[in-house]
């Protein structure tokens, strides 16, 4: 797999005898060699710099050693002369698709190419990009932000995805008042299911699946997890999430009783072959759809979430030290995403203990 740092990209030029060299001045690269004097100037050769006008990225890299082996070719057969780089600069193309491209090769060479990954790339990064505009502008990217809606989930999206485009190709552009005031608290329905209703909804299940809503339940997996997963049948029925969308954690039941009760350790195997994480997850929401269940897989997730900044008050542990052991890792979030999305019912279930405290009847 090609590597694109400075140092590998001019050891391959060492390696090839270029005779010529990347070098990074400021946030941008130049080449240096032994260049004729530039016109107006009489002395013999002497080394200089060329200016080629593209970051230091990747995409930057790959533009600046193939104009080394260019600009080398010339040099050795006494061809160069400086008339085709004083006017203007080298600069890379353009182009928003030709960015494109080159954004994909770096994508996969970073990521691997996985059924995931193409899902990934298919679904997140090429909707937002087919809004641009033919040149990759810092206005184009702002009216590419400017096509979808404001204050919306896709919105936000979308802006993530242009700002990175942006950043692979150079460009300084500021997407914030664009951002809108969407958070991903409002991906959360609002009526979070009861312990009653979540035991009831049980009901519905038969067979491997009623195995699969129980795991959901007590342990707030993604769907798509349920799949890959192992439960300890020793106390305190510790489940390992093998691979998923944020790789290997370890999770505790909450409610531990439902773990015991429903003897969610016997395993069963669910009836699923899928390529992508996202066709397992569908899977489990078309289940629960087929069983008439009054809400999603994910409205479990949320509930066991919820649990765990509420009932228990883990979420505590997690500001003071974000410490690995606690409700974010469990969940699978980054610490400040968990508080950032749970923090209403974090917030109301305060509140209410602390009326309840204030109502009390001193002893």
């Amino acid at each position: 797999m090609v590597k694109w740092t400075l140092e590998e990209v001019n050891e391959r030029l060492k390696a090839g005898r270029i005779g010529v060299t990347v070098c990074q001045r400021g946030d941008r690269l130049s080449l240096r060699g032994t260049f004729p004097a530039k016109p107006g100037i009489d002395k013999p050769p002497y080394q200089q710099y060329l200016a080629l006008g593209c970051y230091a990225n990747p995409a930057g890299l790959q533009y600046a050693e193939a104009e080394a082996k260019k600009v080398g070719g010339l040099l050795a057969q006494k061809q160069f002369t400086w008339s085709d780089y004083l006017e203007e600069p080298l600069t890379p193309v353009g182009d928003a698709q030709s960015w494109v491209k080159k954004f994909e090769v770096d994508y996969y060479n970073r990521k691997g190419r996985t059924p995931t990954t193409e899902t990934t790339w298919k679904s997140d990064y090429l909707p937002a990009w087919q809004l641009l505009e033919r040149e990759l502008t810092p206005a184009t990217i702002i009216a590419a932000a400017g096509k979808t809606t404001a204050n919306t989930r896709k919105r936000k999206r979308v802006c993530e995805k242009l700002l990175a485009l942006a950043k692979f190709a150079g460009i300084t552009v500021d997407l914030k008042p664009y951002l809108g005031t969407y958070g991903s608290s409002e991906t959360i329905p609002r009526n979070i299911p009861s312990k009653k209703e979540i035991e009831d909804s049980r009901n519905l299940f038969t067979g491997h699946w009623l195995w699969g809503y129980g795991v959901l339940a007590a342990y707030g997996l993604r769907p798509h997890e349920l799949f890959f997963c192992e439960i300890s049948p020793e106390h305190p029925h510790l489940l390992k999430v093998l691979k998923g969308k944020t790789g290997y954690r370890e999770v505790y039941p909450y409610y531990l009783e439902w773990a015991k009760e429903w003897q969610l350790w016997e395993q069963a195997t669910l009836p699923c072959n899928a390529d992508t994480f996202k066709e397992y997850g569908g899977r489990v929401t078309r289940t629960f759809a087929r069983k008439k269940v009054s809400f999603t897989p994910y409205c479990l997730r949320h509930a066991y979430c919820i649990r765990l900044a509420t009932e228990y008050k883990i979420p505590v542990a997690i500001a003071k030290r974000c410490c690995k052991q606690f409700a974010a890792s469990w969940a699978g979030h980054e610490p400040g995403v968990y508080l950032k999305t749970y923090q209403r019912w974090i917030g109301e279930s305060e509140k209410r203990r602390v009326f309840e405290e204030s109502i009390k009847t001193p002893d």
